[in-house]
């Protein structure tokens, strides 16, 4: 009897730290920023709202030649959802941020869910109120600084953006060495009432 409850005593426990293992994988959603890292948001703390953006992407490096796509973006308090096209109109790739965590789903020609969270970091932190922005960051911290936004981590500019929700700018990632332009094609407010 006492091998039976130290077995089942045993087994339970095992559950206990399997299922505390199941909860720390479901960490907030993390991308490198400076030396650390931001914690992606996955409600939007505004009222609802539609935004589709022009995005050309540039590398630093010569040899790659500059992407352009078209983004629509939908924000809202229970999920984030942001759709990638290509200029023709065909889907690049499909990201969605819940408080289950990211679903992602790509195209043959862009099939990685790392870059959708980095377009998402890059949203984020040019977008989000500072206070909301900073509070996620493990080190660094986002200013506002000339009619820009600029993140310093031990002293060194790593990102800085110039776009604001309904204009065009320019948002630069120094430490992964890529630029983008941004053109707002169309920001919408959205309909609150589900009556």
């Amino acid at each position: 009897m006492t091998g039976v409850f130290r077995c089942v005593t045993l087994a339970l426990m095992l559950f206990a730290v399997a299922g505390c293992a199941t909860l720390g994988s479901k960490d907030r959603l993390q991308v490198p920023v400076g030396t650390g890292y931001y914690s992606l948001q996955w409600q939007w703390p505004g009222e609802p709202l539609q935004v589709w953006q022009e995005v050309r992407w540039s590398q630093k490096a010569e040899q790659v030649k500059n992407r352009e796509f078209v983004v629509s973006v939908l924000l809202e308090s229970e999920r984030l959802l942001l759709v990638a096209l290509s200029p023709l109109g065909n889907e690049l790739f499909r990201s969605e941020l819940t408080a289950s965590g990211h679903s992602f789903k790509g195209s043959d020609f862009l099939d990685e869910p790392k870059l959708a969270l980095q377009v998402w970091a890059d949203l984020q932190l040019a977008l989000w109120p500072l206070e909301t922005v900073n509070a996620h960051m493990s080190s660094g911290e986002l200013q506002r600084e000339n009619g820009r936004r600029n993140l310093r981590d031990d002293g060194e500019l790593v990102w800085s953006s110039g776009v604001t929700m309904n204009t065009s700018g320019t948002i630069e990632n120094k430490q992964r060495g890529y630029e983008l332009t941004v053109n707002t094609l169309q920001y919408d407010a959205l309909d609150n009432d589900e009556n």
